[in-house]
């Protein structure tokens, strides 16, 4: 049974390898984030945010299934705590590099290597 806060569909911890996007490095099983090899602190609820993205990245994802993955479904605070998160992420993230995380007005968030040549 799935616990409150946890992703949907987390792998196994021993299955779990390193996320790359760009310059940005995420060990799951060490709870490492590094971006332009420069180490990055992160509470728990970003470094679970950041992962969810980083497992979907290039592809837009809503804020319910940001709040459902990351929050769980028995979250029931204001569901602007997305945007809280994805601001701390990117206060964080882009000072070392260009920025990964993109708003997709009326949509969701989408996660991209700076080098991306995708339409939109």
């Amino acid at each position: 049974m799935r616990q409150a806060g946890q992703p949907i569909a987390a792998a196994p911890p021993a299955e779990r390898a390193a996320l790359r996007c760009g310059d940005l490095v995420l060990d799951e099983s060490r709870w490492t984030v590094h971006r332009a090899g420069t180490p990055v602190r992160l509470s728990p609820t970003e470094f679970r945010l950041l992962a969810f993205l980083m497992r979907h990245q290039g592809h837009v994802l809503t804020r319910t299934q940001l709040l459902q993955s990351v929050w769980g479904d028995a979250y029931t605070g204001q569901s602007q705590v997305v945007e809280t998160y994805v601001s701390y992420l990117r206060r964080k993230l882009d000072r070392l590099g260009a920025p990964l995380i993109h708003t997709r007005r009326g949509i969701g968030y989408l996660l991209r290597s700076p080098d991306f040549r995708g339409s939109g």
